[in-house]
């Protein structure tokens, strides 16, 4: 069981996932990146998985095209916050941290992007 919340803080596109992280929830996260660039391109997007229990491997197969499409495609400033040291150590290894910038939380993520 999972939920994303989307937000807008200033142009910056915030998505807070919650629970369990699965293919689904990869699928979500792709989805409300489209919506969000297809309407006003946003200046940034906080990736915020604070909230988030497990991301199994699907959901990081999900995510890592995903972060590419806003980074590479959309040219656009990536943060991922809240993430445990176990989550960190995975995101290194498949590489999304050389995609995205790594933030304890939302309020240094948005500190991070407004400077």
């Amino acid at each position: 069981m999972f939920k994303i919340d989307k937000q807008l803080d200033k142009q910056v596109l915030i998505l807070s996932v919650q629970g369990y992280c699965e293919t689904e929830a990869g699928q979500e996260i792709f989805d409300k990146i489209n919506e969000a660039f297809a309407a006003v391109k946003p200046t940034g997007v906080i990736f915020d998985f604070s909230a988030c229990k497990v991301i199994n491997s699907c959901c990081i197969s999900q995510l890592i095209e995903t972060i590419e499409l806003v980074a590479c495609d959309f040219n656009c400033d990536v943060v991922i916050c809240g993430l445990d040291q176990t989550k960190v150590t995975l995101f290194k290894m498949v590489g999304m941290l050389e995609l995205a910038e790594l933030k304890d939380d939302v309020a240094a993520a948005l500190k991070y992007l407004a400077g």
